[in-house]
């Protein structure tokens, strides 16, 4: 599958997402910091989801921390081990977290027992257990059920969802879903987003080689997370990458304040990485409209002819003004600098949606 239709059916698989955030890879304090600070500010535009604000966030850190406490680093890892995965997703008034990471086969007896505990627990008991654990100080086997798992089930009052998968006679998958109900009405049931979807979506994510992905109304706001998350991944010294992905960002914004459709009052836009045959890949996608295309579309082809020389004069063109201001096919500074830094190496697809819609998918290789 090519990069463009991987952006679009990425789109497409959280197309009913208010918000998606995804990671696959390295884990960092600064991974769950970036998705707090993301889905804070989605949450930021929607009043009936403000309350749940510190609970998502308190609950998104214990998430990244359950990878963390057990998760395990195979010996001589190699491709075959797909990499940790932490997950945000935002349908309707209901908020999914899930984790997958590698755990020792040793382990799972001990961790499947103590959801279990927490699982069987009416409310009473889990306060009583909760109590019980912060008196004693105990956070062990002799303390029941870990504290993390406790404070899940009792700040969500939902079961949590979990599975083991086999790798070998050492190591499994460990699969973690927290659900998290907004006011809903009596006939959504919340369903979108099961543990065997989970475990799906984490072997197409490991196939595509997908870094992240952020999918929402983006601002201003998401430039500095998301830079942020790019920079920890993506450590070719010979690119600028700060600057590559400062300006593709900004270039995305700038598509999706001009050209994205505006639906339900929000214009959604999706931010990727990957990488494949050994490059990285960073990808934006948006609706827009056929009629604004077409401006677009002779942009982006003039520049892709250019070399490197008539990019640089171009640019300065652009910067003293040199170029026809009011001019409808005036090349952005940030699609030239886009393709400097990356010495043209970016490429561009209008997927037709309808007779009036198509989705616009740019993306750059590093």
């Amino acid at each position: 599958m090519d990069e463009s239709s991987l952006t679009y059916n990425t789109f497409n698989t959280f197309g009913e997402d208010k918000f998606s955030f995804i990671y696959q890879g390295y884990f960092a304090n600064n991974i769950v910091i970036t998705a707090i600070e993301l889905i804070e500010n989605n949450i930021d535009k929607h009043k009936g989801f403000k309350k749940l604000r510190h609970r998502l966030s308190y609950l998104m850190i214990e998430s990244f921390q359950n990878i963390t406490r057990y998760g395990d680093e195979p010996e001589n890892k190699t491709d075959k081990y797909r990499k940790d995965l932490f997950l945000v997703r935002n349908i309707k008034e209901h908020f999914y977290i899930v984790s997958a990471n590698i755990i020792e086969n040793t382990k799972i007896d001990y961790v499947n027992s103590k959801i279990k505990e927490v699982n069987n627990l009416e409310p009473t008991e889990l306060n009583k257990l909760y109590r019980q654990v912060l008196t004693n100080n105990q956070f062990t086997d002799a303390g029941g059920a870990g504290l993390g798992f406790i404070e899940m089930v009792r700040k969500t009052k939902q079961k949590l969802e979990f599975d083991f998968v086999k790798i070998n006679d050492k190591y499994s998958y460990f699969y973690l879903l927290i659900k998290i109900k907004g006011e809903i009405s009596a006939n959504d049931k919340g369903n979108n987003v099961t543990i065997d979807w989970a475990k799906n979506f984490h072997i197409q994510a490991g196939e595509s080689n997908l870094v992240a992905i952020h999918k929402g109304n983006f601002s201003p706001i998401v430039i500095d997370p998301v830079l942020s998350m790019v920079e920890k991944n993506i450590t070719n010294k010979t690119i600028n990458i700060q600057k590559l992905a400062y300006h593709l960002i900004l270039e995305a914004l700038q598509n999706v304040s001009l050209h994205s459709l505006e639906l339900n009052h929000e214009k959604e836009a999706i931010f990727m990485i990957s990488k494949r045959n050994g490059h990285f890949y960073i990808s934006t996608g948006n609706y827009i409209k056929v009629a604004k295309a077409k401006s677009l579309i002779s942009q982006l082809s003039s520049l892709k002819k250019m070399d490197i020389k008539q990019l640089k004069t171009l640019y300065d063109e652009n910067i003293h003004k040199k170029s026809v201001s009011n001019s409808k096919n005036k090349i952005g500074l940030g699609l030239i600098d886009i393709a400097m830094e990356s010495n043209n190496q970016f490429d561009y697809k209008f997927i037709d949606v309808s007779d009036e819609i198509s989705f616009y998918t740019f993306k750059v290789k590093v």
